[in-house]
């Protein structure tokens, strides 16, 4: 009996140990449980990723390509076979017979009658412009800089600070418009004020405005206005936005990384 029950005592004794041992561990290393870290995915588990753009970004993503949102600037450059399908403005507000997009006319009839009856009037004074014709002014306009005594390759560079290079005009588009008075103060400050206040709502934003040159590339013009729908004009104006943020805006949903160019002439 008393070998047996010193036997049951090392036994005892060694389980003692160990638990006494397991604690000890237990101290240093601490709980996994004690930790929270059981909770946590382990390191090679796979990456959470992110879910692909809604139905809402996709839709913003498609109107960006759409016919009314072309941006035609010295980095988006027409080809020569770009020919929209053309009217003839109303003759009440066109007197040199030019032509607009045949999808977005009724429109600019609309803004001009819509600023008679409020007193004011919009003269189109330029519209489309074929790239040939675009190409005829450029030329025009280097062989003119020559004649004033300057190289050919300072005119080439001095002409598209004047005449925009041919397919890098809005006018080559279809949708754009240039009224009245082609100055930079605007000759008319009542359509000038109209179109500010109104031309949203027939669709109609001003392209080029003042506090957007280093975007646009383009110098202020405020009587060129551009057709990309009324839904889209307010939508710029509500952001402040030209066409090259809002395009890449569309695009990216809603994210516009900075851009900068020189300012020239349209």
């Amino acid at each position: 009996y008393k070998r047996g029950s010193n036997k049951g005592m090392l036994v005892m004794a060694a389980i003692i140990v160990l638990l006494l041992a397991a604690i000890i561990v237990l101290l240093i290393v601490g709980s996994p449980l004690q930790n929270g870290e059981a909770d946590l995915p382990s390191s090679s588990a796979p990456p959470v990723t992110s879910q692909g753009p809604t139905e809402e970004e996709q839709a913003l993503m498609a109107e960006a390509d759409q016919w009314y949102l072309k941006l035609v600037n010295k980095d988006n450059v027409l080809t020569g076979d770009y020919n929209p399908e053309l009217t003839g403005i109303n003759e009440r507000y066109n007197p040199s017979g030019l032509k607009f997009d045949s999808r977005a006319v009724d429109a600019l009839n609309q803004m001009c009658a819509d600023a008679e009856a409020d007193g004011v009037s919009l003269v189109v004074i330029s519209a489309y412009r074929s790239i040939s014709k675009q190409e005829s002014l450029y030329n025009n306009k280097v062989d003119r800089l020559m004649t004033q005594g300057q190289s050919r390759e300072d005119a080439l560079v001095n002409a598209a600070a004047e005449v925009a290079y041919p397919g890098t005009s809005e006018h080559n588009t279809g949708l754009a418009v240039d009224f009245n008075a082609a100055e930079q103060y605007f000759e008319d400050p009542e359509a000038c004020k109209w179109l500010q206040e109104n031309a949203e709502k027939y669709g109609f934003v001003n392209r080029f405005p003042e506090d957007k040159s280093d975007l646009t590339g383009i110098i202020y013009e405020p009587w060129h206005y551009r057709y990309v729908t009324p839904e889209h004009a307010a939508k710029m104006n509500e952001l402040g936005m030209c066409l090259e943020e809002y395009v890449v805006y569309l695009q990216n949903g809603g994210h516009v990384p900075e851009t900068t160019t020189s300012a020239a002439a349209d």
